[in-house]
């Protein structure tokens, strides 16, 4: 059983933005399971460099639709990305740097944000962009 199952009440309504919310969410369950399974550390640090780097795109396509359909709210939920992004980049550093025995606490945070955001913010969004003319 994965550590998120995809639920329907994640689902925006948007398909491109549901598709890389499950990406995203299948990296956070690689990695976990890398954890779990106590992987080596070259391999806990592919998974992290991966899921900073989608998670980098998934933002900056997320954030490009935000401006051209001129989301009022974007500047606070460009802040969550940048946030997000400063854990994972330090995540990132440590783990690359040996200082990191990942810890569910982590990945446990990982998961939290993700769902918190997609139940949140991210359905803030979709609500508006359902609500844009010719979206």
């Amino acid at each position: 059983m994965p550590y998120i199952s995809w639920k329907q009440s994640f689902n925006l309504g948007i398909q491109v933005i549901d598709d890389q919310h499950k990406k995203l969410i299948d990296i956070i369950n690689e990695l976990y399971e890398a954890q779990k399974l106590g992987t080596s550390q070259l391999i806990i640090n592919e998974v992290i460099s991966k899921l900073e780097e989608y998670t980098k795109y998934h933002f900056d396509m997320e954030e490009e639709m935000q401006h051209a359909n001129k989301y009022p709210e974007i500047s606070n939920h460009k802040k969550e990305h940048q946030e997000f992004i400063d854990k994972l980049t330090l995540l990132k550093r440590d783990a690359r740097n040996n200082n990191l025995l990942l810890s569910l606490k982590t990945v446990d945070y990982l998961k939290d944000w993700t769902i918190n955001h997609i139940l949140g913010s991210d359905k803030d969004f979709g609500d508006y962009l359902r609500n844009v003319e010719g979206f």
